[in-house]
């Protein structure tokens, strides 16, 4: 397990909730809920934070798409 140093810490923000990072393990934790109501993780990978949004959220790989849904919904 790679320990991330205070400054690191202290710097990283979670993409999606913007909110402070912690480390718990292998894993960065958001100290806010996301989308989901759930804290987002995130893996260290040999000593490196990786902090993409996961594969299989389409909200990740085109936010803009999930925009213009929204406003059609309310704008037809």
């Amino acid at each position: 397990m790679a320990n991330l140093t205070a400054d690191l810490l202290d710097t990283l923000r979670c993409p999606q909730t913007h909110s402070p990072l912690k480390q718990a393990g292998d894993e960065l934790i958001s100290t806010a809920p996301g989308p989901d109501g759930q804290p987002v993780r995130y893996r260290i990978e040999e000593g490196i934070p990786v902090l993409l949004m996961p594969a299989g959220d389409p909200a990740a790989a085109n936010p803009a798409a999930e925009e213009s849904t929204r406003n059609e919904e309310t704008h037809p």
